[in-house]
């Protein structure tokens, strides 16, 4: 059974949910979504943690949490789906052939896991994004939330970035779930490197960060690592990073979505979810 992380309501403004944007991510262990209203405020931020050993079961347990949830079942302006399945491959425009997408990800992911191909261009980039996502679940947004629209995490993550003012040449983004993260490597201002990448102890994941640094020829002194998600300042994680990588800083909510209700909380744990929403919104 699912279980709530974070549960955080502007419990003083009265809602109108039928001005509102709802934006939901779907991944295989954390269901997340947030209720912007018409001045792209997030009046609502809710994340569950699931515990699906199988797709058919990751189906289900969403199902369980879409029913319970009363505000998932509100009438609202926008229903937004955002997939955050690792099961994705960038092909450049020009290579780009929709016949060829499923043997392209069977290759690179491997065909145990079957699902239904889905592919997307990304806004901004010569670039398609080609993804996985189980058929259960994308079934069952689409007979809950029909009229929705559905992107990928990474083609978002891109399109985001992109229009993020002074924006440096070289950077690292790494966002943060539990025993997971998402690694962008920005060289030149061209994406060189966009991964999913589970860890088990900390030192796993300066690793990770130290060979991906080493493949690009990046600098861990100078580089500047831009840290999200579930990851806490005064942790092991943190001070593991902050010993290789000196020019560490943690994301700010967009100004869009700061709230007092979300002062108790460190803002860079909502920053992904609400940054891809305010900018789909």
């Amino acid at each position: 059974m699912a279980k709530i992380l974070f549960d955080i309501s502007d419990k003083e403004e009265a809602i109108e949910w039928h001005r509102c944007y709802l934006v939901m991510e779907a991944s295989r262990h954390i269901f997340s979504f947030t209720v912007l209203n018409a001045a792209k405020h997030a009046v609502i931020v809710r994340f569950y943690e699931l515990f699906a050993e199988n797709d058919r079961d990751l189906a289900e347990e969403l199902e369980e949490v879409i029913n319970a949830d009363s505000s998932l079942k509100e009438k609202m302006k926008e229903r937004v789906v955002i997939y955050n399945f690792p099961e994705s491959h960038l092909v450049p425009e020009k290579y780009f052939h929709i016949n060829t997408n499923k043997d392209l990800v069977d290759i690179l992911h491997g065909d145990l896991q079957k699902g239904t191909i889905l592919s997307e261009k990304i806004l901004g980039w010569n670039q398609y994004n080609v993804f996985r996502v189980p058929t259960g679940v994308h079934n069952l947004f689409q007979r809950r939330f029909s009229n929705g629209k559905y992107w990928h995490y990474y083609s978002l993550w891109m399109e985001c970035g992109q229009k993020q003012p002074n924006l440096q040449s070289d950077y690292l983004s790494v966002v943060f779930y539990p025993n997971r993260m998402l690694v962008a490597a920005i060289e030149n201002k061209q994406l060189q490197l966009l991964q999913s990448i589970n860890y088990e102890v900390v030192e796993d994941v300066a690793y990770y960060l130290l060979n991906i640094c080493a493949q690009l020829q990046l600098s861990p002194d100078r580089t500047p690592v831009k840290l999200s998600g579930m990851i806490d300042e005064a942790s092991a994680l943190y001070a593991e990073i902050y010993k290789y990588f000196g020019n560490t800083s943690l994301e700010s909510l967009p100004d869009a979505s700061l709230l007092s209700a979300y002062k108790e909380y460190p803002p860079h744990f909502f920053s992904p979810l609400l940054k891809l929403a305010v900018c789909v919104s």
